[in-house]
């Protein structure tokens, strides 16, 4: 089916009538290549078929060019062998008579004399009136595809014929392709000249490309897919055909989200029709080709010119050439059509003249001051030795892109630096850490591999030092190789931190916080580290990053050990956040020590707007290391603010940038989103997250939190005792590490509850009281109240009561929206829904989990409270202190919590704790309808 081609068909529609008439036309056909010049003259053939006309066709070649008159006996041979004796003796009588001595016995009959001349007068009238013969049975339509290749004996006889045919029943009809060398020849210009109708087809209409994909493939296509295939093909219909013929061969439906991977395609079919039809042109333009192909596209002209050996005006005309074969755009840049041409290009190329043509762009790139990535792009394209220079050039490259945030493409070109670098020395060594720096980015195992490989061929301690210091703690903790050993024996070399000063201070203190980082599941590491914590004094140095790299790997261990107050790490995490830049580089230092620190002490009011500035940053040039990192810091955040509903999509967008890769960075990843799925109990997070395998030694904690999802998923399943032993297994596991901390892992929580749900109510009462001594020795308002909350649940009577009463008051005063939440649905759960209070508590329970996305505690609370009760006016009831009445007040009168805190000379904090109690007392969820719910209260006073 031919596609938008009316204007063409009408004007072939006029050509024939005049042939039927007995007055014939020569219609040619012209234009790039691919624009369908031979699916227009398939077209031509049929219409004449239809209307009773003989059509003879013939299809020229570039490997019949010397082959005399090879076109007419296309044309002849299959009409002759067809035709009945009488018919071949009409055609061949008269004049016509000599026509067939003129062609070759091989194709017509041993009988046939061999030709004398292939081009004389004589035998180009013969062969015109033996067409004239055949033109008098009925209507000639003689077709000639690719005319530029024809022959020169057959392009004679066409010039004789042409002169005639208006004069007879004959439609001549002819391809031949615009900007081709061979179109250029003199016969051919003249004949071009002689046409009565030439035809022009045009890049293809969205529509009709649209009609092209629809018939073309099995399924209806997406538009966005249409778009695409257009797009890519320019509107060329052989480019298009090519296109989707490839992307179905490679099983890629004609869908949306197929769209973008078009673009990628490189049609082996078309490659070999567009490498034929560049070896067909002249020698400077196939050099022209050949140097943009190198060059790469937008490239300048002048480099353009110089590559190729050509001057302005031949290089201009070159250019003119391939644009008129549609290689190359009609736009004022020099740019292939489709990185398709680029290849057929340099497929055409020798290796050695590749090579050439390369290091001859990377020079003259190079002397004309262009960005180095551009020469060093060059570079790599080149499969042979290489020399200083281009080491250089290379590295040079490879800090620009490393610079601008593209650690991967600084990678390949320190790969390719590599291969030419001595295999003992210390240039080489360097290169490999520099390349460590750059796979630290995206591919954190491979970083600490080359690492490993730079140390011994580097040639100070401190140079060995500073190169272990750019990968970050929880990369070289997650690495098998003997990592800690390398990090001992660096540090040893380097000597004392006491004893040095400057960048070697600095590299030791940095080296120590590694060695720590990787002895965290040691116990007796653990409590040296807490020792000199302890050392440092209240207000130790934190002046320099090494310095708060140390402090934070310390403070990190205390928390582990829970061997300082929550407040005090806080406060201490919150003066390094303060001096430290919110840059996305703070992945690769102990800074994420910080922000775990931080979220396990409650001491996150900062920490949300710090990372966001990093997020940012990290959105514009970050890789996949950091990205997911930050969002599972993020993660982090937003649990310990209770926003499920926040943490969920950052946790999972975290775990998928990390990928499968246990390095570091997917345990982080993994990490933040086991710690959702244990808050949301959701089962198919759990099985996720279960289904993959990691390493209890190197990754203790994940393995802990794990087997923690284990236990509640075995809860589930209606398996109580199996989920006893996950949980004791994973108490177990952090009690042999002596980390102690129930903000981190609240293990005993989970099985005291289970203990009592089976009526073992002794041990539910002592695991419970345990995690609240820890609970109260570390100090954190979520860690405390969840703690307390568990214990209020597995304890009965009013002392339960009495208990979960105190785990809300505490997380009032947190910012865990979510662990306040499920307080209030066990006090609500335990005074019942009659009770006022256990009303308000379900109430506000419901409010909380539904705004912090805690579909399952919001459903609880919507179960014990019923609809009838869930859909009812808030009740206002309640009674509140002298003090919090005076709050409530003057908040209810528009001041603002500073000028009630002024006014009472009281702390912010207070005055928050105090509205909040507020709020609970008289079910209401904040501020807006304070002032109606004290004049109810008054109503009801009085």
């Amino acid at each position: 089916m031919l596609i938008d081609r009316d204007a063409e068909l009408s004007r072939v529609a006029v050509a024939l009538r005049r042939a039927q008439a007995g007055r014939g036309a020569f219609v040619l056909v012209s234009g790039p290549l691919g624009i369908g010049k031979s699916a227009l003259l398939d077209e031509i053939g049929e219409r004449g078929a239809r209307l009773d006309a003989t059509v003879l066709r013939a299809g020229a070649a570039p490997m019949e060019r010397d082959f005399p008159l090879g076109v007419i006996r296309q044309l002849l041979e299959p009409a002759l062998r067809r035709a009945p004796e009488d018919a071949v003796a009409r055609w061949t009588a008269g004049d016509a008579h000599d026509a067939l001595s003129a062609l070759s016995d091989d194709a017509f009959g041993a009988d046939a004399a061999r030709p004398a001349d292939d081009g004389d007068e004589t035998t180009l009238h013969s062969l015109t009136t033996l067409f004239e013969n055949v033109a008098r049975d009925q209507p000639l339509l003689i077709l000639v595809d690719d005319l530029h290749w024809t022959d020169v004996a057959t392009l004679r006889w066409l010039q004789h014929l042409v002169k005639r045919v208006e004069s007879a029943p004959i439609l001549l009809a002819c391809t031949v392709r615009d900007g081709c060398v061979l179109s250029g020849r003199a016969p051919v210009r003249e004949l071009v000249t002689r046409a009565t109708h030439t035809l022009r087809p045009q890049p293809l209409h969205l529509r009709a490309s649209r009609a092209m994909v629809r018939v073309s493939s099995p399924e209806p296509a997406d538009e966005e897919f249409v778009a695409a295939c257009h797009a890519a093909a320019g509107g060329n219909p052989a480019f298009l055909a090519s296109i989707v013929e490839e992307s179905a061969a490679r099983g890629l439906r004609p869908l949306a989200q197929n769209a973008g991977a078009l673009a990628a395609l490189r049609p082996a079919s078309l490659r070999q029709r567009l490498l034929q039809c560049l070896e067909a042109q002249s020698p400077r333009v196939l050099r022209l080709a050949r140097a943009l192909a190198v060059l790469g596209d937008d490239t300048d002209v002048e480099l353009l010119g110089s590559l190729s050996a050509l001057d302005a005006a031949g290089r201009d005309d070159s250019l003119r050439v391939l644009t008129r074969l549609g290689l190359v755009s009609s736009d004022d840049q020099a740019r292939f059509v489709h990185p398709v041409v680029r290849d057929a290009a340099l497929e055409g190329m020798s290796t050695a003249d590749r090579t050439a043509t390369h290091a001859r762009a990377a020079e003259l790139l190079h002397q004309a001051g262009r960005p180095v990535e551009q020469v060093a792009d060059q570079l790599m394209a080149i499969n042979a030795p290489q020399d200083a220079w281009a080491r250089q050039v290379l590295r040079a490259a490879s800090e620009s892109a490393l610079h601008r945030g593209e650690a991967e493409a600084s990678a390949r070109y320190l790969r390719c630096a590599l291969l030419d670098s001595f295999p003992h020395g210390s240039d080489r060594g360097r290169l490999l850490v520099d390349l460590a720096t750059a796979e630290r980015s995206f591919a954190p195992l491979a970083a600490v591999r080359h690492m490993s490989q730079a140390i011994p061929l580097l040639d100070s301690a401190a140079d060995r030092a500073d190169a272990m210091t750019r990968l970050a703690p929880i990369v070289l903790a997650s690495s098998l190789l003997p990592v800690h050993d390398s990090l001992r024996q660096v540090a040893d070399e380097l000597g004392d931190e006491r004893q040095l000063r400057g960048r070697e201070r600095e590299l030791a203190l940095r080296l120590e916080a590694r060695l720590r980082h990787t002895c965290t599941s040691n116990p007796v590491q653990l409590s040296d580290s807490v020792v000199r914590l302890k050392m440092l004094g209240p207000d130790p140095a934190m002046d320099t990053p090494a310095e708060r790299e140390l402090l934070a790997m310390l403070l990190a261990s205390a928390t582990c050990a829970n061997a300082l107050p929550a407040a005090e790490v806080g406060e201490l995490c919150e003066r390094i956040l303060k001096r430290e830049p919110a840059y996305l580089s703070h992945v690769h230092t102990a800074m994420p020590m910080v922000v775990a620190s931080m979220v396990a002490a409650d001491s996150t009011q900062t920490l949300g707007p710090w990372l966001e500035a990093a997020r940012e940053e990290a959105a514009r040039g970050g890789n996949r290391v950091e990205q997911a990192l930050i969002r599972s810091e993020q993660a982090l955040t937003s649990l310990a603010h209770g926003r499920l509903n926040e943490a969920r999509p950052f946790a999972t967008e975290a775990f998928e940038l990390a990928g499968t890769e246990h390095d570091g960075v997917g345990v982080v990843a993994a990490v933040s989103l086991a710690l959702v799925a244990i808050q949301s109990r959701d089962v198919s997070l759990a099985q996720q997250l279960l289904g993959g395998r990691y390493r209890a030694t190197n990754e203790s904690y994940l393995w802990a939190l794990l087997t923690i999802l284990g236990g509640t998923l075995a809860l589930t399943k209606g398996d109580p005792r199996t989920a006893l032993d996950h949980f004791y297994d994973a108490g177990h596991r952090m009690e042999q590490y002596s980390w102690r901390n129930p903000a981190l892992l609240p293990w005993a929580s989970h099985a005291a509850v289970v203990h009592y749900h089976l009526g073992e109510h002794e041990r539910a009462a002592a695991l419970s009281q345990q995690e609240v001594e820890l609970a109260q020795l570390w100090g954190a308002p979520s860690a405390l109240g969840r703690a307390l909350t568990a214990q209020g649940r597995v304890t009965d009577g009013l002392p339960g009561v009495a208990m979960l009463r105190d785990a809300v008051d505490v997380l009032e005063g947190a910012t865990n929206h979510f662990e306040l939440s499920r307080a209030l649905l066990a006090l609500g759960d335990r005074l019942g829904v009659d009770s006022p209070e256990g009303e308000a508590a379900l109430r506000r329970s419901h409010t909380l989990s539904v705004a912090s996305g805690a579909t399952r505690v919001a459903d609880q609370a919507a179960s014990r409270l019923g609809s009838t009760v869930l859909n009812s006016p808030v009740p206002v009831r309640g009674r509140l202190t002298p003090a919090e009445l005076k709050v409530a007040k003057l908040a209810a009168g528009g001041l603002s919590n500073q000028a009630i805190a002024d006014d009472f000379g009281i702390s912010c904090r207070a005055v928050e704790k105090h509205l909040t109690n507020c709020y609970r007392k008289l079910s209401i969820t904040g501020r807006s309808v304070l002032a109606s719910a004290l004049q109810d209260l008054g109503s009801e006073s009085g």
